[in-house]
């Protein structure tokens, strides 16, 4: 095992042993280049989320405590100085010879707002394995990453740079007024060449973010990568990616930067922005909707067998005019999806709701005492057949033959079907434990959107049913 290598382990052992003694610890996970590196460059920012299920001024000072006794001597880095950040942002505490703790510490309310504003930064978090407690994922599930998420961060990009222009950068810290947790805003000065590195970061990773998106491949490309990626796919106008490559090339010679290299950030971020929404205006949209409630939508098990009739319907229909409807054979969907503005409507069984077979009626007690077994397989992980009925996977193999080979995406297409259905659907597109799917609700007449474009595919959930969606998968619902 090589020095570096050894030194990585012994600062892992040092932290893990700071957070296994305090009780009130969920969670803790080291995430960013600390863990990613190979060697040790990552210890001037050691990444540590901790998530408490109370956060009070105690807590707070016993975890901080826990990491200033940290010696360095116990880490093989003797004459190295320890620090201990609790803040919240980008401060740096740039030293060939600084070993820094960036302890980002929440209870659950404040971790789930974050997971609410920051999605990209959570779900690269939840890439990475806990040392103590539960996943960030499992706590609270980013679920996906979508297109609205970039362009909502718009107006918080802008004030950073504004913050940058100004010679500052805003970040926040805690502060605790009779055990109450009051969050602060503050500021520090920076210098000319911090000043291009935080624009650099801000142009890359909004580059690299989109690219996520439309890949849904969730790692990160590094520049000549990024570059090649843009330019074959003609998503951005050349200028802008010449301007990045050049900010990068500055950043990677260091000095002071080009007379006004900030101006010129901005104009990218907003062509960046332009971008975005083109994107989205032209694209292919898809839309997949549960139908509207029956009668029958009573907590009894409702599949094929029955087939009720809609009740009136309960909310305002979009006005967007779809060039083709498609819906199942059932009553519910094809009287559902005639309140839409359609041109064209087609019948499909692959879009039918799960054959509960035996079950069909039931209601979730009477399954329970009726077929015992069931209930223990899902239990155990598994996905059984209801008696002479489907499986989940039954139904997820319909739905990925309907839209491999049944759905024109070339078409603005408007999708009625069920709520199981749905789920599969997700499923597909989305890193969701397959046992877990049954948490999923979606109500009559919500569903969420696929958007194509350049034959990328793109799913869009609206940001109140995403929200109860974090919700139903997260432990908290357990």
């Amino acid at each position: 095992m090589s020095h570096h290598r050894i030194i990585k382990e012994q600062i892992k052992s040092e932290i893990l042993k700071s957070v296994s003694n305090i009780d009130c610890i969920i969670s803790a996970t080291i995430v960013g280049s600390f863990i990613d590196s190979i060697g040790i460059e990552g210890i001037s920012d050691i990444d540590i989320i901790i998530i408490v299920d109370n956060l009070t001024k105690k807590v707070f000072d016993e975890i901080n405590s826990s990491f200033d006794s940290i010696k360095s001597s116990e880490i093989g880095l003797e004459g190295y100085d320890i620090i201990v950040n609790n803040t919240f942002g980008p401060l740096k505490f740039n030293s060939e010879k600084n070993v820094v703790f960036h302890l980002m510490v929440y209870d659950i309310d404040g971790h789930i707002n974050h997971v609410e504003q920051s999605p990209f930064t959570c779900f690269s978090w939840e890439e990475y394995n806990p040392i103590k407690g539960l996943s960030l994922k499992e706590i609270y599930p980013v679920v996906n990453l979508q297109l609205d998420d970039i362009i909502e961060s718009r107006r918080g990009i802008l004030s950073y740079i504004d913050d940058i222009e100004n010679g500052v950068i805003s970040y926040r810290r805690y502060e605790f007024n009779n055990n109450n947790l009051l969050t602060i805003k503050d500021k520090f000065k920076l210098d000319s060449i911090h000043k291009l590195e935080y624009s650099y970061h801000i142009s890359y990773h909004l580059l690299n973010n989109l690219r996520k998106i439309l890949t849904r491949e969730f790692r990160s490309l590094k520049n000549e990568e990024l570059f090649k990626f843009y330019i074959d796919n003609k998503i951005l106008i050349n200028e802008s990616l010449l301007f990045f490559e050049k900010l990068f090339l500055w950043k990677k010679k260091g000095g002071n930067p080009p007379p006004n290299t900030l101006k010129k950030v901005k104009l990218f971020i907003n062509d960046f922005f332009s971008n975005v929404e083109q994107i989205k205006s032209r694209s292919i949209k898809i839309s997949f909707i549960r139908h509207e409630r029956t009668k029958l939508n009573d907590g009894k098990f409702l599949g094929i067998k029955r087939d009720p009739s809609i009740l009136s319907i309960s909310k305002k229909i979009t006005e967007f005019n779809y060039q083709i409807g498609y819906h199942s054979e059932l009553k519910r969907s094809k009287e559902t999806i005639k309140y839409f503005k359609t041109n064209r409507l087609i019948e499909n069984s692959l879009l039918n709701e799960i054959d509960y077979g035996l079950v069909e009626g039931l209601t979730l007690n009477q399954l329970i005492d009726q077929y015992p077994k069931i209930i223990k397989s899902w239990k155990n992980g598994k996905d059984p057949k209801f008696p002479n009925g489907e499986s989940q996977k039954d139904v997820l193999n319909r739905i990925v033959e309907f839209l491999n080979n049944n759905l024109n995406f070339n078409f603005n297409s408007l999708v009625i079907t069920h709520l199981v259905v749905l789920r599969m659907i997700l499923f597909y597109y989305l890193n969701i434990d397959f046992k877990n799917l049954f948490k999923i609700k979606i109500k009559h007449l919500e569903g969420f959107d696929i958007f194509k474009f350049n034959n990328y595919f793109m799913l869009e959930i609206p940001q109140e049913t995403r929200s109860e969606m974090r919700k139903q998968l997260s432990y908290l619902n357990d």
